[in-house]
């Protein structure tokens, strides 16, 4: 008899492995579990949930990772959208399948994804394949328990903001010394080394230029880069529009831009609020 109980125990362990991993359909969503609790808290109509997020095309090229992010995802649950052109296997609606702590991938076809967009797919998405969503649901909460968190987080990020706003001045002055150049200031606060002025008519608002720039905060820590990317002065941060006024084509540049000139008190992704930036730039030609 033990090892009759011994052989059924094993069996029923061996039954839930093979359907952990295994893609079903639900209600019209394809997914693919990789672990559940039947006994935690079910997601509701209206819960705001916490959540790592990884983004997959199908030859599983990263397009989304939270975790390297640093910062989950934060959705509340809803109930299936009805309207024309929507569909039932979305990655909203694969969420409602999902408990407290339950991990799994959501496959969303690229087809229904894209089937009202007049646009051609961009290469890294294949017509006929499906976007891979694999979530870990992390913290679930009532509307009125996010928003108390919020409002408290809200508070603890201001005064952070208040007391770097105050530092600023110290943290150019501490670049500066720190950098090995020789920095001029304009009149706006723009601190500015010319590595090579170039030649011919310096840039004008409203015109557009294409350039090489590299973005880092002041402890070297790259956010951004793009090679012959295209600026229309006039449309980008400030300190970054009057830093390609002080250079002609063919120039190079580092600029040390305040948070005023910057994205001021707001946070822009990999940006925090209230943060001091440093471009260098090479001026290529006019567009």
């Amino acid at each position: 008899m033990r090892k009759q109980l011994i052989g059924l125990l094993s069996a029923v362990v061996f039954l839930s492995a093979c359907n952990q991993n295994k893609v079903e359909v639900i209600d019209g969503v394809k997914i693919q579990f990789h672990s559940h609790d039947d006994k935690a808290k079910k997601l509701k109509d209206g819960d705001i949930i916490t959540f790592g997020l990884v983004i997959k095309n199908s030859t599983d090229s990263v397009l989304q990772d939270t975790y390297k992010e640093g910062k989950p995802g934060k959705g509340m649950i809803q109930a299936p959208n009805n309207a024309p052109g929507s569909f039932k296997g979305t990655f909203e609606n694969g969420l409602r399948l999902l408990a407290l702590g339950d991990s799994a991938t959501i496959l969303v076809p690229i087809d229904s994804l894209t089937k009202n967009i007049q646009a051609p797919l961009p290469p890294f998405l294949k017509p006929g394949t499906d976007l891979k969503y694999t979530v870990k649901v992390l913290k679930v909460q009532s509307r009125a328990e996010f928003e108390k968190e919020m409002e408290k987080e809200a508070a603890a990020n201001k005064q952070a903001a208040a007391g770097k706003l105050a530092q600023e001045p110290k943290v150019l002055a501490d670049y500066v010394a720190k950098s090995g150049k020789s920095f001029q200031k304009t009149a706006s606060g723009l601190l500015y080394s010319i590595v090579k002025p170039g030649s011919g008519a310096a840039p004008k608002m409203g015109e557009t230029w294409v350039v090489n720039y590299r973005g880092t905060f002041v402890d070297g820590k790259e956010f951004d880069k793009g090679s012959s990317a295209e600026m229309p002065l006039g449309q980008m941060i400030p300190g970054f529009n009057e830093a390609l006024t002080l250079l002609k084509q063919g120039g190079k540049g580092v600029f040390v831009i305040p948070s005023a000139l910057g994205y001021g008190d707001q946070e822009r992704g990999p940006i925090p609020a209230n943060t001091v930036l440093v471009f260098e730039v090479e001026l290529l030609s006019k567009k």
